[in-house]
Parts: structure tokens; sequence; C-alpha cells
């Protein structure tokens, strides 16, 4: 099924800043293929066994934590719930049920130097790597609107907005970026 973007109207491509300095490369992640996969309470030993023997991976990311494998990944969003991406499965609706979540997200890659210093211009999180390490996630808010946040690595995040958000938040971050110099990115 063919998705338009919900930033078509105003994504532009190119470098901006009101200085020369450039730190921050943003890109929005096109063709989303997200599964949420919610298991009943009784049923974790079994999506942990299912998880790790059909995505072939040796174990199963903690709370708000995040594994990568090939051009995969699957993140431990709530005690009882993933998000998968880039891989279809199938599940008994004896153990689990799977959300397909692609159409509901709008995907942004934030890298540079100052990627953690922008983010913590919105969200109340600390982000230094003590506490939020590579490979860790978040359910948080952003100007009022829940948000999800992957941390790649040290200068890699990936965050999720509600499709319906994307454009106010899209435009509040760019303004914000302007400060630290930026790039949009090909999608």
């Amino acid at each position: 099924m063919l998705r338009h973007s919900a930033l078509d109207t105003i994504y532009k491509v190119g470098k901006f800043a009101s200085s020369k300095k450039q730190s921050l490369t943003f890109k929005e992640l096109k063709s989303l293929e997200i599964l949420q996969i919610t298991c009943w309470p009784d049923k974790i030993a079994e999506i942990n066994n299912l998880l790790i023997k059909r995505l072939k991976i040796k174990n199963i990311p903690g709370f708000n934590k995040g594994i990568l494998f090939e051009n995969k990944s699957l993140w431990r969003m709530e005690p009882l719930k993933w998000w998968l991406f880039n891989k279809e499965i199938e599940v008994s609706e004896q153990i689990a049920t799977i959300l397909d979540m692609s159409h509901a997200f709008t995907g942004i890659e934030i890298k540079g130097d100052n990627s953690s210093l922008f983010l913590n211009r919105h969200l109340p999180i600390d982000l230094r790597a003590r506490n939020f390490p590579d490979l860790s996630s978040s359910s948080t808010a952003m100007h009022h609107v829940s948000v999800k946040l992957f941390k790649i690595s040290s200068n890699n995040y990936c965050l999720y907005i509600p499709r319906g958000f994307a454009l106010s938040i899209w435009e509040m971050l760019l303004e914000t970026a302007d400060q630290f110099g930026y790039e949009v990115l090909e999608r």
C-alpha cells in the first residue's frame, strides 16, 4: 500500500543554519515497518523462546533496551510489549497479539555531535551515557505528545512521533536545530 509521509509538504533537503557550523543531521525514515508484539502475562517465557528462535537472536532485550541484527531491530517497550522493525513474524494468538504500527508513526533519525544536547531541549530524559546507554529506548513526551526515543549509538537517535503530530513537531525540531546548524538528508 502506498504511504504518504506526514512531512511531504515541508520536507526540504539541504543545509540550514544561522551560523556556518553544522553539527546535526535529520532524516525521515521512510517505509517504516513496525510490528508491536504484546504477549499474555503467563506466556512471557514462550514468547521469549519464540522470538529467539524465529529471529535467530541470542537473547531478548531487557526493559527499555533493544538489539540490532542484520537490518532489523527488536525493542522491549514495556514489560509485555516489543516493537519489531523490518521483519514479519507470525505468532499464535494463544501466546501474543501483533499490531502493525507502521502507518501510525513518523520516524526521524537525528545524528551529530550535539544530538543529545539538542534533544534535551525538548525531552525530560537524562541522555548522558551512564543513564541512557547505547541501545536504550524510552516512551516520553515532547510538547505534550507521547513519543518513542531510541538511542542507536552515542550520537545517533531515532525519534518516533505519532503521525498526526509529526508536522508540528518537525517544525519545532528544525527551529531549535538552527542554533546548532543542521542538514536535512534525502529520505
